[in-house]
């Protein structure tokens, strides 16, 4: 080694690679430390002076740090190399052994500094020899290593690393001079075990996975690759192991067959039970096919049920969110008037079918509410049966048919009427989203929120401020950028406090006015406001103060309002519903024309233009810079500014050029 080491650092990532330098500076204040930012530049500086050591990231663009190891090796022989890496992984550690690298470092270990500058200096050190340094690398490699003797009696053992030791319980005493197939045991798959001895015998790799069993005698699923190592002269010498704990991967892989497995065989006792049902399913199914409409469902459904023994009368009705009652929207055999059921003071099979989404059979001796039933029906009835409308989440309401036969709705008849009720609420979600894509009406729901784990209640009162909703924008990285007008004379406490809250990622502070400032929170993606999403929500207002809070949302008439209320209700403990509004669209598309425009924009330019219009850049004089804008977004002011540009030109472009 020269009298001042030379250390050739390569990343391009310019941050790491100075904090790379910074700790391989402690080895001596004399150490030569140069960067390389890229495998060319590296090959440049080697070309002109071989250095002592290398330290390289493993993904450095078009090459990895590993083809840069092998291109090294073949150009300029041995020269030392240490891969330090952000990227590290099981499959990149087993080709930095196979690579034979002088030392291998994960920075997302705790003590990887000192692990770095041990390899490093193992390297510069000539006492220190590289056999150790490839012993370090293969020791704490996030993998099970095992190494064979290929000529001795039985392959024993001859290395093992602590990975082994930690995977299988084995100390490494214990291992050593054994075969490794002491951690069989009964469950282990003889193929996979024939098929390790047949590759041995062959000379050749293979790779199996295979029950194993740790020292205390627990299953675990191992995936083994084992390959031959030769010597100078092509002859084996030893076998190389390499052993993961691939048990959560198999389980899953099981638990999904079996899941699988039985829901064929659920979907092929349905088939079986409805192939025995005489008419009734295979005329509804005629009749769901045929209708393209929810009202033409409902209609026809209840005249095939009301004409086909036993049943006498059947209606279809949904509950009401307002005053949480039902009334018939469809029905046959019976009459419909201004009557409703009232669900909240019953506990009848109507109301419990709603509730726990089940077939729900009652005598008309055992109806709270046979009078209401009664009236409802043209003749006499003896038992009736609630079938709920539910496909996946959403609920359609409920589907109660009447007969005179006390004895008609046994085990067998609720299982198809059960599978009658998922046909008919598949068709109705099937023409609900045909609706929903073209519906004009909407409905608005108001939600009153008193619960702290939704960010804006707890900032509004810990902070003692009002936030009003002002729009928002999705990211690449999955979060969303929520704006809003916060009134408080200290907005900078209020970023502090978001800060603190599970939902917020980030936040700060766009604009300053005279006690009104505008914030933008980065949220991630949980919470009550994604919950609504996933229902197709649409957020339209949002007013948080210290001793309320209100969440404006809009659905299309027909997503399901019950369902979605439900939910969010059950997932929130401090969430109500204030109000609920069915109202037309206006006439006017302006949703198409954003949504024509957003199509046109990348996410560059539409945040640069929603930061602009929400910072008030177009006012004047302008309470927000360029640079403010710009610095918010993390880029460059003249970077910003084309952004904004394009977008305005798209935005002009769209309004002009629309037909």
């Amino acid at each position: 080694m020269s009298a001042t080491p030379r250390i050739l650092v390569v990343d391009g990532n310019e941050d790491r690679a100075a904090e790379t330098a910074t700790v391989l500076t402690d080895l001596g204040a004399d150490a030569d430390i140069e960067i390389a930012e890229s495998d060319d530049e590296a090959l440049s500086a080697i070309g002109r002076a071989v250095p002592d050591c290398v330290v390289s990231e493993q993904e450095l663009g078009e090459r990895t740090g590993l083809e840069l190891l092998e291109t090294i090796r073949a150009v300029h022989g041995r020269v030392p190399v240490v891969l330090c890496t952000a990227m590290g992984s099981e499959r990149v550690a087993e080709r930095a052994v196979a690579a034979d690298v002088d030392g291998y470092v994960r920075r997302e270990t705790g003590d990887w500094e000192d692990r770095l500058r041990e390899r490093v200096d193992a390297c510069l050190d000539a006492d220190s020899g590289t056999d150790r340094l490839k012993e370090r690398a293969l020791d704490e490699a996030p993998v099970g290593i095992t190494i064979a003797d290929a000529n001795a009696p039985d392959m024993p053992l001859v290395y093992v690393n602590e990975s082994f030791e930690r995977l299988t319980g084995y100390e490494r005493e214990f291992a050593i001079g054994r075969n490794c197939r002491f951690l069989q045991g009964e469950d282990s798959d003889p193929e996979a075990i024939q098929a390790m001895r047949d590759a041995i015998e062959a000379q050749e790799s293979e790779s199996v996975e295979l029950v194993n069993y740790t020292k205390d005698g627990e299953r675990f699923w191992n995936r083994v690759d084992i390959a031959p190592v030769r010597n100078s002269a092509g002859e084996v010498t030893h076998y190389v192991g390499f052993q993961t704990d691939v048990t959560d991967r198999v389980d899953a892989e099981r638990t999904a067959e079996h899941r699988a497995a039985m829901l064929d065989t659920e979907r092929a006792g349905l088939e079986h039970l409805l192939d025995r049902v005489n008419g009734v399913v295979q005329e509804t199914t005629r009749a769901l096919v045929e209708s393209t409409t929810r009202a033409g469902i409902e209609r026809n459904v209840t005249e095939l049920l009301a004409d086909t023994d036993p049943y006498t009368c059947a209606w279809i009705g949904e509950p009401d969110l307002a005053d949480d009652s039902i009334r018939p929207s469809a029905i046959v055999g019976g009459s419909s008037d201004d009557d409703a059921l009232e669900l909240s003071r019953s506990d009848g099979p109507v109301a419990r079918a709603i509730e726990t989404g089940e077939v729900q059979v009652a005598t008309v001796e055992e109806l709270s509410t046979a009078a209401w039933h009664e009236a409802r029906t043209d003749g006499q009835f003896e038992m009736l049966a609630a079938i709920p409308l539910v496909y996946r989440d959403a609920r359609y309401g409920v589907l109660t048919v009447y007969t005179s036969d006390a004895e008609a709705l046994d085990e067998r008849e609720a299982a198809i009427l059960a599978a009658l009720g998922r046909m008919v609420a598949t068709a109705v979600s099937a023409a609900e989203t045909r609706r929903t894509l073209t519906a004009d009406d909407i409905v608005e729901l108001s939600f009153h929120v008193d619960d702290p784990a939704v960010f804006f209640v707890d900032v509004a009162q810990q902070a003692d401020a009002t936030l009003s909703y002002a729009g928002s924008v999705y990211r690449d990285d999955d979060t969303l950028g929520m704006f809003f007008t916060v009134e408080s004379d200290d907005p900078d406490a209020v970023v502090a406090i978001a800060e603190e809250h599970d939902d917020v990622a980030a936040a700060k502070v766009i604009t300053r006015n005279e006690g009104i400032s505008l914030v933008e929170f980065s949220i991630g993606s949980s919470g009550l406001l994604s919950t609504l999403a996933e229902y197709g929500g649409d957020v339209t207002d949002i007013e948080a103060s210290p001793e309320t809070t209100t969440v404006e949302v809009e659905l299309p008439r027909e997503a399901n309002a019950r369902t979605v209320v439900d939910n969010v209700e059950q997932a929130f403990e401090g969430v109500s519903l204030g109000a609920y509004r069915e109202r037309q669209r206006a006439a006017t598309t302006k949703q198409e024309f954003i949504a024509a425009l957003e199509d046109e924009l990348t996410d560059r330019q539409l945040t640069a233009l929603q930061r602009a219009y929400f910072g008030d850049f177009f006012e004047w004089p302008r309470p927000t810079s360029g640079d403010d804008l710009a610095e918010s977004m993390g880029i460059a002011r003249s970077t910003y500014h084309q952004h904004l540009r394009a977008a305005e030109r798209k935005l002009v472009g769209e309004f002009f050029d629309r037909p």
